[in-house]
């Protein structure tokens, strides 16, 4: 915190000594290491509270961040477009499309497309 020697807190000893003397000296370091006790654990206790402000902050922004890609999400249901899971490429996503344009045309005709099995079996 500081950056104080032995060559200082001499000093400041002695300086104390003369001015309040030998018989309250004892009295006086007594009462000036409380004073820093107190200080510490206020500093302490104030850095435990911004820690745990910062951890609360930090879980907030990330439901948030959840929580935009959930409305996202549903958006994108809403507005009938195809959803696509987030961990795709863009590679995955356009074979994706590719697929299925054949059975988006065939449905507008009215016919099954007899060339193709179904959607998820193989033959």
């Amino acid at each position: 915190m500081f950056d104080i020697g032995f060559w200082e807190i001499t000093v400041i000893a002695v300086v104390a000594l003369l001015v309040v003397g030998p018989k309250e000296l004892p009295t006086l370091m007594r009462t000036v290491s409380a004073v820093i006790r107190k200080v510490r654990r206020f500093v302490r206790e104030a850095k435990s509270d911004l820690d745990e402000e910062i951890r609360k902050v930090d879980e907030l922004k990330h439901l948030m961040a959840k929580e935009a890609k959930i409305a996202e999400l549903h958006k994108d249901i809403d507005s009938d477009k195809p959803v696509v899971p987030v961990n795709y490429s863009a590679k995955d996503t356009e074979q994706t499309n590719t697929e299925q344009q054949p059975e988006q045309q065939s449905s507008k005709s009215g016919q099954p497309d007899t060339d193709r099995p179904p959607h998820g079996k193989t033959s």
